[in-house]
């Protein structure tokens, strides 16, 4: 993998340069291969923006972009959306394990912010990655409908269901997660692992509410806690970088996709 320096306009959002945003049409290919991956300095669009924003460089482009040897962007990981993910999928991987659990309301707090925040990640994606955004969606929504499933019947709210219907359930969205870690173009190899141990956390939980076997169990929360790391990683390391480039104005901190 190559790093090159691109216009730091690129695939910011319509309302400030559309080119890489979306659907990118021929012309807009042409426009990359020209100007965006290396002489934006000669691009008209990118002195017009510099003129109108000064230093102000748009939130979705502070990062130096990664260019593969290709010539084709990198695709950017979604931090907050893993990192909400990691904390949800963390925090249900406990609740498998015969260890020192959270109050039942407190947990049932962090894993509805947590999906909240997945959810968020999702929509702001509908219009620049249409495969993060039905992904990050689709989970937010699958971590709410685990508290409706497991923890408030836990509570002492509703009936939980049958072991076979919540196999059925697991087996389901593992699946989901399974086609998801299959988009090897459309995500970023963060993506593809943290879907790819999703897959197995679900599966290994699916199988073990069929048999209620305890080891499967605690098979199924190892892999749920190797599935938060990456995300969890990824978003200490965003914030950190966020973090200094406030204290230090002007830092830019290049981000490797891999």
């Amino acid at each position: 993998m190559k790093d090159r320096t691109v216009c730091p306009y690129y695939g910011c959002d319509e309302e400030v340069c559309d080119v890489g945003c979306g659907y990118i049409s021929p012309h807009d290919a042409k426009m990359i291969i020209k100007f965006c991956s290396a002489q934006f300095n000669d691009c008209l669009k990118y002195h017009e923006l510099a003129d109108r924003l000064g230093d102000r460089i748009p939130a979705a482009a502070s990062v130096t972009a990664t260019w593969t040897d290709s010539g084709e962007p990198a695709i950017p990981v979604p931090a907050f959306g893993l990192f909400c993910c990691g904390i949800a999928t963390a925090l249900f991987a406990l609740k498998q394990l015969p260890a020192p659990q959270l109050e039942i309301h407190g947990l049932s707090l962090l894993m509805m912010a947590a999906a909240l925040g997945q959810i968020i990640t999702g929509l702001s994606a509908l219009r620049s990655h249409s495969l993060h955004a039905v992904a990050f969606t689709g989970f937010g929504l699958f971590w709410l409908s685990v508290l409706a499933v497991e923890l408030l019947p836990a509570a002492g709210y509703g009936q939980l269901p049958g072991p076979v219907t919540q196999a059925g359930y697991f087996a389901i969205w593992g699946l989901f997660s399974l086609i998801l870690a299959q988009g090897t173009e459309s995500l970023a190899r963060t993506c593809r692992v943290v879907f790819a141990l999703l897959t197995a956390f679900l599966l290994l939980l699916a199988l073990a509410h069929c048999t209620g076997s305890v080891t499967l169990h605690h098979s199924a929360a190892v892999a749920g806690f190797a599935c938060s790391l990456p995300g969890l990683i990824c978003g200490v390391r965003r914030g950190w970088h966020d973090v200094a480039r406030l204290v230090v104005p002007g830092r830019t901190q290049p981000q490797r996709i891999r």
